[in-house]
């Protein structure tokens, strides 16, 4: 597959990112890049190499997942700025699409 410029402007206005000439013409060569380097590997023989499951010959310990109550919600909530009593209460960070398309109206 080879990324054109038609790609880079569908991925930016999905991620709905701005992006300057230069910054195009350099997505693209460096995805193009990627791309030729990944399909590089995918030609490498692997036959009889068993999979790696792990980089290092040590392996973590597992316990047993035991669920606990570690603070109670009274404790948690006395740390917090702004409460309801129940909930932490947050300023919002994300607008809906419908609210922004109002908002421009």
């Amino acid at each position: 597959m080879i990324v054109d410029r038609d790609h880079i402007l569908k991925l930016a206005e999905l991620a709905n990112l701005t992006l300057a000439e230069d910054e195009i013409d350099s997505y693209i060569s460096d995805i193009n890049k990627i791309l030729k380097l990944v399909s590089e590997v995918k030609d490498v023989d692997t036959e009889g190499v068993s999979p790696l499951s792990n980089v290092l010959d040590e392996f973590s310990e597992m316990r047993e997942d035991e669920p606990e109550i570690k603070t109670n919600r009274e404790e948690a909530l006395d740390n917090a700025p702004d409460t309801d009593g129940v909930y932490f209460q947050v300023p919002a960070t994300i607008t809906h699409n419908k609210e922004k398309s109002e908002a421009d109206e």
